[in-house]
């Protein structure tokens, strides 16, 4: 992983490390690779500054906060401080969440789908199914004779 800093006026992974604080080298925060992956998502500098911003924030989360007589490190207060940036370059939200994009499934949308679901004792079927009414041992004219 690479992490390089010289001219955010020219060159737009630098206007990103600008937009994100992330100037200092002795205290890399976000590789150039995630810079261009953020960058791959939103082109629009600010956008993959405040995509890169929640994604620390994120980071911040795995640590905890802990305090030894009168120092203290809080993560929970870095992570608060990169997403109040991030939605600085960000107000609309337009980043929020799209790292963990969702997709919505749907069961029974093919053959081996349907089988899997109709043998699931625990799934709720459906009320009706093909072939239902099919039954070679009677019909409706036999019914309405009797």
């Amino acid at each position: 992983m690479t992490w390089n800093y010289t001219d955010p006026l020219t060159i737009p992974r630098d206007e990103v490390r600008f937009l994100s604080g992330d100037t200092i080298s002795s205290d890399q925060l976000i590789t150039d690779e995630e810079i261009a992956y953020a960058r791959s998502k939103f082109p629009v500098a600010q956008l993959a500054a405040a995509f890169c911003l929640r994604s620390l924030a994120a980071r911040c989360l795995r640590d905890v906060n802990f305090s030894m007589g009168d120092a203290s490190i809080s993560a929970s207060d870095r992570a608060r401080a990169f997403n109040e940036q991030a939605a600085i370059l960000d107000p609309v939200g337009k980043t929020l969440g799209a790292a963990f994009v969702v997709l919505p499934s749907f069961g029974g949308i093919t053959v081996s789908g349907k089988d899997v679901l109709e043998s699931d004792t625990d799934a709720v079927q459906p009320f009706f199914k093909t072939g239902q009414w099919d039954n070679p041992e009677a019909s409706i004219d036999s019914e309405v004779e009797s």
